[in-house]
């Protein structure tokens, strides 16, 4: 083996030509100088690198590296720390033991007291085996020149690597963030609900929250120091989180809620509805804003389920116009129909629901009224008038009677009405009774009835008895028309079903007629219609109606002058014809007068176009009840 000193003691080598000169890399280029008292130091670094050179360059490096092969060379250090001749388990269990970097721990100084993290649990470390691996490098780089100048050097002057720490920091981020976790708090939201009792509320409470970012920098920044302390303390600052809906958005929600709820006064024409205060209570329903305040929400689908009552009254059904037909059919003219009234729903629970939000802008309470829609007939009076003229009703007359066998039951008064219905006169032409009802038989549905015969009344004693109610209706359904009357009579005493000094008898006995009859003096037709009714209690209505084309006539018909006034009485008579003691009423007292009636009719412009007066005489009718005769 070539020894080092034996290169040291040999001759020196030849200088190389032209001035060139073998340095190793980290030596400086030489810089010209004048021969110093440090010449002889200068000479022998040269003879010994020159020697190391010369040595290394042939078997000696082979040597040096096998006496040190697989271990670090000596000279290497690691800060303060000797690792000459340590293989790599052997250097890097030394390291781990000279910097206990993982000893210790992170403590985060929380609002709610401390919270430490090992720093084992990051993997706080010397880097060992980097350190290792770069100290083994330590005097082996290079061409063979180049490590045998390094080994020679490695061995006079030694190499110190700076320590280095290493650590786990998705680890530290994890652990950081699961401890920050810890002191999150949700904020709570107020409430508020509507409840049959009023609206029910829950308090808000703040949360907290605090900033993992900031935390986490100062760990990162202070657990890296090579020359950190065992326990390293990091504050956290905790930061209060608001509530979205807080206690004030709910007060205020509340009292709007209670400014609104109250009874609901509907009112339409003279009638009022209310609608209570717990209902109206129910129709409320709180909704959050992202605002964070509330709003006060009315359902207004469920207002129209309380209308129904105001519904039923205002509901008008609408009349369609009709059509006035002769006997055979044929349109003579129209009856102007009737629009129809329905509540709107609709337009009346906008109007509840504005009042309600005027409440809630801290008005008074005031009544809501009712909106009103209009419903059209199916045949309106403007679709009618287009076919036919239309007509107004002149004259309309209405008499009731006991339907009973004095009158065949209804019949023979409710017939004359069904056979003069649809009767058309023209103008200038004259209705007559008798001609207008026709014959009078049992084939057309008459029958017997009462007739007063002389003295006394016989309850069946005439076929068609009864029709007075009729004719007597149909006589003053003319006279408020203003039609031309040709002919009236008066019963022979006074019906008191009948208006005063008004009846109008119709009869034929023999050769003597009585008749009613009367002349359409207008310019256009004239339509009678004939209504037969039958109301309750045993009572019968029979009702005629003139229907023309209006030239603007009014009629007006004075009060009755009653003069000459004898009084009726009532008196009992004995008859076998009964059983003993059974009373029964045969003929009604009825005061003998005379009455008189005048009717003034005129023209659009005012002018007197009929005067007439109608004189009645009726004799003294004097009551009768018959009573059994005793035995």
């Amino acid at each position: 083996m070539l020894r080092i000193m034996d290169v040291i003691g040999s001759s020196p080598a030849a200088p190389p030509e032209t001035g060139d000169s073998v340095l190793s890399p980290e030596t400086d280029p030489p810089v010209p100088q004048t021969r110093r008292p440090h010449r002889r130091v200068f000479t022998a670094a040269f003879v010994l690198g020159l020697g190391a050179v010369v040595a290394v360059s042939g078997a000696g490096v082979a040597a040096w590296d096998a006496g040190y092969d697989g271990r670090v060379l000596p000279g290497v250090h690691v800060g303060s720390v000797d690792l000459s001749g340590l293989d790599r388990p052997g250097a890097a269990k030394t390291l781990a033991t000279a910097f206990p970097f993982d000893t210790g721990r992170l403590v985060l100084r929380t609002p709610d007291g401390d919270i430490a993290i090992s720093f084992a649990d990051f993997d706080r470390r010397v880097d060992a085996d980097s350190l290792a691996d770069e100290a083994l490098r330590a005097g082996r780089v290079g061409g063979v020149i180049e490590r045998a100048i390094g080994e020679v050097r490695q061995a006079l002057q030694g190499t110190t690597i700076a320590p280095r720490l290493d650590l786990d920091a998705a680890a530290l981020t994890a652990a950081v963030t699961a401890a920050l976790q810890t002191l999150e708090r949700s904020p709570v939201d107020s409430t508020i609900l509507m409840t049959p009792d009023g609206p029910v509320t829950t308090p808000a409470a703040p949360g907290r929250t605090a900033d993992a970012g900031p935390v986490l920098a100062a760990a990162l920044a202070a657990v890296r120091a090579m020359d950190a302390p065992v326990e390293v303390v990091v504050p956290v600052e905790a930061v209060a989180v608001r509530p979205q809906h807080d206690d004030t958005a709910v007060e205020l929600a509340r009292l709007q809620a209670e400014r609104i709820v109250g009874d609901i006064v509907i009112v339409w024409g003279n009638k009022t509805w209310t609608i209570g205060a717990a209902t109206v209570r129910s129709w409320v329903r709180f909704e959050s804003r992202p605002d964070g305040s509330f709003s006060t929400v009315v359902d207004t689908s469920q207002i129209t389920g309380t209308l129904d009552d105001v519904a039923k009254a205002v509901l008008r059904k609408p009349v369609s116009a009709t059509f006035l037909k002769d006997r055979s059919g044929k349109v003579i003219g129209a009856v102007a129909g009737k629009d129809g009234r329905r509540l709107d729903v609709e337009r009346t629970a906008a109007r509840i629901a504005a009042e309600l939000a005027s409440r809630a802008d801290g008005r008074i309470f005031t009544p809501v009224r009712v909106a009103n829609a209009k419903v059209p007939p199916r045949l309106t009076t403007e679709d009618a008038g287009r076919t036919a003229p239309l007509m107004t009703k002149l004259g309309t007359w209405t008499t009731w009677f006991p339907i009973n066998d004095r009158n065949y039951f209804g019949a023979n008064i409710w017939r004359p009405a069904q056979i003069i219905h649809g009767t058309v006169l023209k103008p200038g032409q004259r209705f007559e009774w008798w001609s207008g009802i026709g014959p009078v038989s049992s084939a057309r549905g008459f029958g017997p009835g009462g007739i007063i015969r002389g003295s006394y009344t016989d309850p069946t004693g005439a076929l068609g008895g009864g029709m007075c109610s009729s004719s007597t209706t149909l006589f003053n359904a003319a006279l408020r028309a203003g039609l031309m009357i040709n002919a009236r009579a008066q019963h022979r005493y006074y019906i008191n079903r009948y208006p005063l000094g008004l009846d109008a008898t119709v009869s034929i006995i023999g050769r003597s007629v009585q008749t009613t009859s009367f002349t359409n003096d207008t310019k256009h037709p004239v339509y009678i219609r004939g209504i037969r009714t039958r109301g309750a209690g045993g009572r019968g209505y029979v009702t005629y109606e003139i229907w023309g084309v209006s030239d603007g006539r009014t009629v007006a018909i004075g009060r009755p002058v009653v003069t000459n006034v004898r009084k009726a009485i009532t008196k009992e008579v004995i008859v076998d014809t009964l059983p003993p003691g059974v009373r029964e009423q045969t003929e009604y007292p009825s005061n003998a007068m005379d009455v008189s009636v005048t009717r003034v009719v005129r023209n659009a412009g005012g002018t007197v176009i009929r005067r007439d007066t109608f004189v009645s005489h009726y004799v003294l009718w004097n009551g009768v009840i018959e009573v059994g005769r005793r035995r």
